[in-house]
């Protein structure tokens, strides 16, 4: 899961920036850059940034970071909240754990306590997971 992967690389940054006293530069673009690999970009950067006028290069950068934005990091944000209201971080926490160590069975289990048997594979397995040629 990307989304979860960027959430815990953009952790790992926020902290060590505050950490270091790295703070927010002025600038739109060095604001927006600094806040995308912090985690602290708001509903309002994304259109800061498609609306960002500059060379083809800040153009094109502006435009990944929204695309990226809404479609990876508030996905995931949104997937949290939805399957893990009140719970986002032990959720995010378990489904890291399982995408770093390979093993699903904490996640599945802990998923289907809370919404019924089988809710991990309806999420995360497509049909054809189990198509022949593949092993369980």
């Amino acid at each position: 899961m990307e989304g979860a992967c960027d959430k815990e690389a953009r952790s790992i940054t926020r902290q060590t920036a505050e950490r270091f006293g790295v703070t927010e530069p002025s600038d739109v673009l060095g604001s927006l850059a600094f806040r995308d690999v912090t985690g602290t970009l708001t509903e309002g950067d994304a259109d800061r940034a498609a609306g960002l006028s500059g060379s083809d290069e800040q153009t094109r950068y502006a435009a990944a970071l929204t695309g990226y934005e809404n479609g990876v990091n508030r996905r995931y944000a949104c997937f949290l909240e939805e399957f893990a209201p009140g719970e986002e971080g032990e959720c995010h926490a378990r489904l890291l754990g399982a995408i770093i160590g390979g093993d699903v069975t904490a996640l599945g289990a802990w998923l289907d306590e809370r919404h019924g048997p089988g809710t991990f594979t309806g999420l995360f397995r497509t049909p054809g997971y189990f198509a022949p040629g593949l092993t369980a």
